[in-house]
This record gives structure tokens, C-alpha cells and sequence, in this order.
């Protein structure tokens, strides 16, 4: 069998989310990729036109559209808003394990503090008195925390999308809801025969 091309796409709450979401994606379907010995061709996350805060009825219509064109459609929102995704997953049953709901414990920004040293190298001062906590996932605010850890500036687009290029998948795969997201994402690229069933990290 030749090799496949993977299409993905990707709804976010907000353009932050996206900057640090797409790269991190990116980086993580080439680690699956080492999963099978054919391989499949990738040529990066697409992101959708509308974020997720829009209406349910809106994002539906947006993921109907997706579905027609790309393998994967992953929705992303933060904890709090989880019941949308299984509401828009609930209108596209034949379709359901297509759609990849991405949500981190709160807020992305927890993702962001899973590895200290990728925050090191984005924050614009080494003087900073902040501390990684070691269970990203029980930060009350996440926010609060990263913007301390980024010297109380926040360029999204520079400094969230360097998080995604450089943060450690290793350290990231610490983090339970990171790795539902990739359980999911794996269950997908089974179904869809990029990924041979069997082939599973330890969660």
C-alpha cells in the first residue's frame, strides 16, 4: 500500500490559542508518524475561519464544511466548555470520531507552563522569581502564571507560538488531559487506517 496524505483541521477559542496550538500539533503528528512503518504525508494543520466562542449553530455549519475537505477536524476549548464539543460531535454521527475534541484542564495557558525550559527560552529576562508549578493541571489561574513566567508581557503571536515550536512533548505527555487529547487523536488516525491499532504509548 502507498503512502496517504493526512488533512487536518483545527477550530480555537481564540487566535492565542491558535498560535500555540498549531506548531504543537504539527510536532506531534510527526511523532505518530514514527508509529507506522508506511507513513502517511502531512503538510501542517489548517485553521478553520471561526472560533469556537461563536454560536453552536455556527461552529456546526463551519465543521459540516471541514468534514467535506479534511480526514480530522479537531475543536478546541477550554474546560468550562467542554459539554459544546460533545454537542456539536452529537449532530455529525457517522462522522463523530472525526471530530477531536482538544481541551486542556481550565485554560491552554496550563499547556504552556508544562516545560520550564521551552519557558525559559521564550521569556524575555532570565531574572524572572517565578516557579514552574509541578502539576500544571491544578493551577487555579494559568493565565496569571505564564504571564509572570513571560516577564509580564504577552505577544501572543511571538511568544505563544515559540511555546508551541519548542515546549517538550515529553513533559507535555506528563499532563492526563494532553494525553486524552492524543488518545482521541490516536483513536482517529486508527479509524481512518493512517495508524495501525496496537501501536500505543503508555498512558
Amino acid at each position: 500500500m502507498g503512502r496517504r496524505y493526512l488533512s487536518l483541521a483545527l477550530l480555537t477559542e481564540g487566535a492565542s490559542d491558535q498560535y500555540f496550538l498549531a506548531p504543537l500539533i504539527d510536532r506531534q503528528i510527526a511523532e505518530l508518524a514514527q508509529e507506522t512503518p508506511v507513513g502517511f504525508d502531512y503538510s501542517g494543520v489548517v485553521t478553520g475561519e471561526r472560533f469556537t466562542v461563536a454560536h453552536r449553530d455556527a461552529v456546526a455549519r463551519e465543521v459540516s464544511d471541514l468534514l467535506c475537505y479534511y480526514d480530522i477536524v479537531m475543536i478546541h476549548h477550554d474546560h468550562n466548555e467542554r459539554g459544546k464539543v460533545d454537542a456539536v460531535r452529537e449532530l455529525f454521527a457517522d462522522d463523530a470520531f472525526r471530530i477531536v475534541a482538544l481541551v486542556p484542564v481550565r485554560e491552554t495557558e496550563a499547556w504552556m507552563l508544562a516545560d520550564p525550559g521551552a519557558l525559559r527560552e521564550a521569556s524575555p529576562t532570565r531574572d524572572s522569581m517565578w516557579e514552574v508549578p509541578y502539576d500544571v493541571e491544578k493551577v487555579a489561574d494559568p493565565k496569571a502564571v505564564l504571564n509572570a513566567a513571560l516577564g509580564g508581557r504577552r505577544d501572543a503571536e511571538r511568544d505563544f507560538g515559540k511555546l508551541g515550536q519548542t515546549v517538550a512533548l515529553d513533559a507535555l505527555w506528563k499532563v492526563p488531559a494532553y494525553r486524552r487529547w492524543i488518545a482521541d487523536l490516536r483513536t482517529a488516525m486508527e479509524q481512518l487506517h493512517f495508524l495501525r491499532p496496537g501501536a500505543r504509548r503508555t498512558l
